[in-house]
């Protein structure tokens, strides 16, 4: 798609070229019910980042002269709410100087909303790499989990949830293929819980069944080790994990689980410890998965393993 199409397709986006503080916006990278993402050339220090901009669409309007303002006077205090968590996620994500997770340069308040200023990342999403269909090899899969389990323990650790992990939120650098967690978007931002209007948003097929609801209470790490776990399950087995709510209605009407054992399927294939962790991780209700990714490490990557060897080193 080239980039007046993308501008077209995000059409609530800000106009190419626009100038915030040092940055101009040269092109919109991607989008969702929380925000948008700009590529964004820093003329002061002479760098390409990439900058996120707080923008609720169900929520929302953009002026012509780019002040956003929320849609209806009732949406005023689920905008607030969640432009305060908006902020507050930045303040905790620059402060982490992780190798497997996006680096948060600088955040700002400007035109009524906000915007976090990142590194920009040159490489393909996992889902681009796995778009046809294509699966990965053991050796492919234990490159990159042991460190997306360390950044995800890191956020986790701060009281952060990421929410959204699905492939096309991994990022592959070109320069030595190491993974990246990439878009913080629906990190933290619940804000169906303080406007009516408001939906949780999830990704089918990789989000757990908790999403669908409004209550974050039973929302935890086990949130995100499902769906970390239906992205290996997409590496593994070429497709997309049947849906939580589907999964949830089998069992609730006493039927089998639709979603058939990774084990079962690729025992002979690949690690056991792999493919048993994935299943554990992939429970339908979240108290039957690991509840930390401590707990979830010890099982998927025993230290016996090659995986587990790979961590030690990774933590030296």
């Amino acid at each position: 798609m080239d980039t007046a199409k993308e501008n077209n397709f995000f059409h609530h986006a800000l106009a190419l070229n626009q100038e915030l503080k040092q940055y101009y916006v040269r092109k919109v990278l991607g989008g969702g019910g929380f925000g948008l993402t700009y590529l964004a050339e820093d003329t002061r220090l002479q760098r390409w980042v990439a900058i996120k901009e707080y923008f609720p669409n169900n929520l929302a309007v953009r002026e012509a002269t780019q002040h956003i303002h929320p849609t209806h006077q009732q949406d005023a205090r689920g905008f607030a709410w969640g432009l305060d968590r908006f902020i507050r996620e930045a303040r905790v994500l620059v402060k982490f100087n992780h190798a497997n997770i996006v680096k948060v340069h600088d955040f700002f308040k400007l035109n009524n909303t906000a915007y976090i200023v990142m590194e920009y990342e040159r490489g393909q999403s996992l889902g681009d790499a796995m778009s046809a269909g294509e699966t990965a090899t053991e050796e492919e899969i234990m490159s990159i989990l042991p460190p997306l389990l360390d950044a995800l323990e890191a956020i986790h650790g701060v009281g952060i949830l990421h929410r959204d992990i699905k492939p096309d939120n991994i990022y592959l650098r070109d320069r030595d293929n190491s993974p990246v967690l990439l878009d913080f978007g629906s990190a933290r931002y619940d804000v169906s819980r303080h406007s009516s209007p408001m939906t949780s948003i999830v990704t089918r097929g990789y989000a757990p069944f908790e999403q669908y609801t409004t209550d974050g209470m039973q929302q935890g790490s086990w949130t995100d080790i499902y769906a970390m776990g239906g992205v290996l399950y997409r590496a593994i087995t070429g497709n997309v994990p049947v849906d939580a709510t589907e999964r949830l209605g089998a069992v609730m009407r006493n039927e089998p689980d639709p979603l058939p054992s990774i084990y079962k399927q690729f025992r002979w294939k690949f690690n056991r410890h792999l493919l048993s962790g994935i299943d554990w991780a992939m429970n339908v209700m979240e108290k039957d998965r690991p509840q930390s990714i401590a707990l979830w490490r010890e099982k998927i990557l025993p230290p016996s393993s090659f995986a587990g060897k790979l961590l030690s080193h990774l933590r030296k």
